[in-house]
């Protein structure tokens, strides 16, 4: 059955214009359904010219603070200023933190906002409500995933691009599932009322040179791995004619049971079939997209150049992944304790200076600027969209622990590339870094800025997994100041 995006109108008749384009086999001036439904389609998930193509979403998990990042405060008592300096950035009158360096070079590309917040002061609720839009129905220590929660902006981009016949999908969330490392689920990544099917694809990873921290901030080394997609891989005993044979029978078999009805239920067991079988056999091809998580052929100083380290392969997977027309990447930092690596991610309420110093700001300052200086070297940057950002900010004032605790009701966000103003700082904080002093971002409006960068229309209606309409973006208003 098609169902289109968008209002439902009624016409003079008293059909809806839903219900007229599920008739079939119409023809509106001159164009077929087929036609119809392209072109609604393609005004809705096609980027307008300028506008960013794809996005890599550089995810601190955690909360990274602004005054060690892209807001510090020089003027501040020292027990809010912090232990680091600033530097200036390629625009006059912006610094960021002094470990950031080769970032601050790419200011002239990237608008900042200064002023995002909200007040979900808890890692779970936060990343929830920074990939949805949509606060949580309650505010509680490991916030639930529900099927009733709003899509993430991964599983809308998944959802949009439904009409593509690619074997790869529109939307990839790496190294792991948010949560994994920790043994426990977050939300945030997850396609809630939109249904299971439109989830992301959300990689696996196998950590090498492993330990066991001390307690949580025991940060002694760089994550490193390797990220697998789950379920593209034949088993070795397998040929790719062995399997041709499988999928033949398999078909054969389908073709038998046709009598068992077209169910709702039989026909999204069909597309997930389908798609797997369409996975495999493209994963063992010599030219397969899926190529992409394979690293081997990459030159060892562009790896370098990236990091031997999970995120800097995790960024160069990325890169590799929109060249072959994936929409939206998310690569998230995440907390390895119970895993045997690296525990922390960006939650630092102990030792937050030297983990910053030593580990997070090097890695995320590497990764960033490898990124932007690949994507301009091929060509990318100008149709791609790189966004910083976490679930919260930290305390603006460093407690006894030499840490900083939750502070959701500040934080930044950095977008490089296409679809928004060059050099351009959005909002402002108070001189403690406490609160925004001009221009606040909630998450709904930050996505609802993000989907017009890429030349969605964020007011669309769409149906969730029951059929019943449903705004794309909970309640954002588009920031105009920030679209390029």
């Amino acid at each position: 059955m098609i169902r289109v995006l968008g209002t439902t109108q009624q016409a003079c008749d008293g059909l809806t214009r839903r219900e007229m384009l599920r008739m079939g086999g119409l023809s509106l001036l001159g164009l077929s359904l087929e036609d119809l439904v392209r072109a609604e389609q393609a005004q809705i998930i096609a980027p307008a010219r300028g506008k960013a193509k794809s996005v890599i979403l550089l995810y601190l998990f955690g909360g990274p603070a602004v005054q060690e990042t892209f807001d510090p405060k020089p003027n501040a008592p020292l027990e809010f200023r912090g232990e680091f300096g600033s530097i200036p950035t390629s625009v006059p009158g912006v610094h960021f933190c002094e470990y950031l360096p080769r970032m601050a070079k790419w200011m002239h590309r990237s608008t900042l906002i200064r002023s995002a917040t909200h007040d979900m002061n808890d890692h779970s609720a936060g990343l929830l409500y920074t990939m949805t839009g949509a606060p949580p129905d309650k505010l509680e220590s490991l916030v639930p995933t529900l099927p009733t929660q709003a899509p993430s902006m991964n599983s809308v981009i998944e959802y949009l691009a439904r009409n593509g016949r690619h074997t790869m999908p529109a939307s990839v969330w790496m190294p792991c599932y948010p949560g994994w490392g920790e043994k426990i689920t977050r939300p945030g990544p997850f396609a809630g009322w939109l249904g299971q099917r439109w989830d992301p694809l959300i990689t696996q990873c196998e950590l090498h040179d492993t330990y066991v921290p001390k307690d949580f901030y025991d940060v002694q080394r760089h994550p490193t791995g390797r990220i697998v997609p789950l379920g593209t891989e034949l088993n070795s005993d397998i040929t790719l004619d062995r399997f041709s044979s499988r999928r033949k029978l398999a078909e054969q078999l389908q073709a038998q049971t046709a009598q068992i009805g077209n169910s709702e239920a039989y026909e999204r067991f069909d597309d997930y079939q389908r798609r797997a079988f369409d996975i495999l056999a493209d994963t063992s091809s010599a030219n397969s997209p899926w190529r992409a998580f394979d690293l081997t052929g990459e030159k060892p100083a562009t790896r370098d150049r990236y990091g031997r380290h999970l995120y800097g392969e995790a960024a160069l997977t990325a890169r590799r992944m929109i060249e072959r027309g994936v929409r939206f990447v998310t690569v998230c930092w995440e907390c390895f304790d119970k895993v045997g690596g690296d525990p922390t991610a960006w939650d630092t309420h102990s030792r937050h200076f030297p983990i910053m110093k030593d580990f997070r700001l090097p890695s995320l300052d590497q990764v960033y600027s490898a990124l932007c200086e690949d994507l301009h070297a091929r060509g990318l940057l100008d149709e791609t969209l790189i966004v910083v950002m976490g679930e919260m900010g930290r305390s603006p004032k460093v407690n006894n622990n030499g840490g900083r605790d939750h502070w959701s009701y500040l934080y930044n966000i950095l977008l490089t590339g296409a679809g928004v103003k060059q050099g351009y700082v959005h909002g402002a904080s108070d001189e403690k870094a406490q609160r925004p002093t001009s221009n606040p971002v909630t998450p709904a409006d930050f996505i609802a800025t993000l989907y017009a960068a890429m030349g969605i229309d964020p007011s669309v209606i769409i149906e969730d997994s029951g059929g019943r309409p449903r705004p794309m973006t909970p309640g954002g208003t588009v920031i105009r100041e920030i679209v390029g």
